[in-house]
């Protein structure tokens, strides 16, 4: 899936779970998902504080607070720490969901199909993007004229392990 879209992607799947919490997929009727709901008792979330600091900044006489500056230093041991104590809280709720493996599996066969950008042309070749499904990348393609095959020109997926470079 392109990375754009994996922003978009956690906040649906963020939405279905906390929205749907108890819900199953109930295949029973028709080949249609349908989804159903079961009332559940949740407990509520407590994240650890977030430190603050005093830090300020004038912009033209105009003093602007800035107390979570710390975090934009995302390679700091303080930032790393923090990110780990709120995930260890919110991974601790969405692992506790029984249906999210349901949910993800929908999802993933949603998601799993190809898709196509828009076609462009530079000189006489036509440029244009393409995704199998799954991909975290469009993958580029270049085609030399209308009667020729088209080949790949870069493939993002391939520039780290894990396909976000």
């Amino acid at each position: 899936m392109p990375s754009n879209f994996r922003p978009l992607a956690l906040a649906v799947l963020t939405a279905f779970l906390l929205a749907g919490c108890g819900e199953s997929i109930d295949n029973k009727t028709d080949a249609t998902p349908r989804l159903t709901r079961e009332n559940i008792n949740m407990e509520k979330l407590t994240y650890p504080a977030t430190r603050t600091v005093d830090q300020t900044d004038d912009y033209h006489g105009t003093v602007v607070a800035d107390p979570y500056r710390w975090l934009e230093d995302v390679d700091s041991e303080d930032t790393h720490a923090w990110v780990e104590a709120q995930n260890k809280v919110t991974f601790g709720f969405l692992n506790s969901i029984p249906q999210r493996e349901e949910y993800k599996n929908r999802l993933t066969e949603i998601w799993d199909y190809t898709r196509y950008g828009t076609p462009f042309k530079k000189g006489s070749r036509t440029f244009y993007f393409k995704n199998d499904g799954l991909q975290n990348q469009a993958v580029l393609y270049v085609q030399d004229d209308a009667h020729s095959e088209a080949r790949v020109l870069m493939d993002p997926n391939t520039l780290s392990e894990d396909g976000t470079a």
